[in-house]
């Protein structure tokens, strides 16, 4: 998300090396979500859009099958929202060095990786809240009422963290393009084309369904009938653990690209 910092968003700090300025960015970078329309504009629009989706399909069958209710609604809230995340995510960094902004922070005392750092940390924290932990309060709640019982909420919330995991893979990818490239071009390209041709890849090579996130939120035919979001919030067994941790590790590696890189960025 591109962000204009004007002199007054600063203020004297005395951190240092790596840190320096990061308090300050942050301030700025959480004050775009939380003290504007952003949280709660971004909050009711996931919310209505994921459950809006998740109450026609609950309330229009007599005899709900439950694990295709799950899967469906790990699907929805794992699929439409990395979308957004990937659009808001191209100017975080790109829009920035386009506009001159990064420059401009960087001429004050304020290190590349806390740029970095800053992007990384008020992001996650805004679109995690507003388009995963927030809308999935309200499916807990539809799902449970559709059901007659309440659903074990430590396994719906474990569902969720792999939800959230999946939407942390494509924000720090976006990120870590944002470094790489200087146009938005590749920076929105690469992660929407991953997110929706990921299929045609496993068919090519079955094994990446390990390794990409995919099973993590939607099935794959041959492979996986039930996501591991989904797996978690029924309490069954998941298929395999190794794409949690694939997934996890890369995520990892995106942030430290990101940061290399920046640290050798031409401004």
């Amino acid at each position: 998300m591109a962000e204009t910092i004007g002199n007054s968003a600063f203020e004297l700090v005395g951190e240092r090396g790596w840190r320096r300025g990061l308090g300050n960015l942050l301030r700025a970078g959480f004050g775009s979500w939380w003290k504007s329309n952003t949280w709660w504009i971004m909050s009711l629009m996931w919310t209505l859009i994921i459950n809006g989706v998740l109450a026609g399909i609950l309330w229009s069958e007599e005899d709900m099958d439950w694990e295709g209710a799950m899967a469906l609604y790990s699907l929805f809230a794992g699929v439409f929202p990395p979308i957004a995340v990937v659009i808001m995510m191209q100017d975080a960094i790109v829009g920035e060095k386009e506009s001159g902004t990064a420059a401009w922070v960087l001429s004050k005392p304020v290190s590349r990786s806390s740029f970095v750092i800053s992007k990384l940390i008020a992001n996650t924290v805004g679109m995690l809240i507003t388009m995963a932990l927030i809308p999935s309060v309200f499916a807990y709640l539809q799902l449970s009422l559709a059901k007659g019982s309440l659903l074990s909420p430590l396994n719906f919330m474990g569902g969720v963290l792999v939800i959230c995991l999946n939407l942390l893979y494509y924000l720090t990818l976006t990120l870590m393009l944002g470094t790489l490239f200087s146009h938005r071009g590749p920076v929105i390209g690469i992660p929407l084309a991953l997110a929706f041709g990921q299929q045609l890849i496993f068919g090519l090579l079955p094994v990446l369904s390990l390794v990409l996130p995919w099973t993590l939120i939607a099935p794959v035919s041959g492979v996986v009938e039930l996501p591991i979001a989904a797996s978690i919030m029924l309490g069954q067994e998941i298929y395999s653990v190794i794409p949690l941790i694939s997934v996890a590790i890369q995520i990892v590696l995106f942030i430290i690209v990101a940061l290399w890189r920046f640290e050798r960025e031409e401004f």
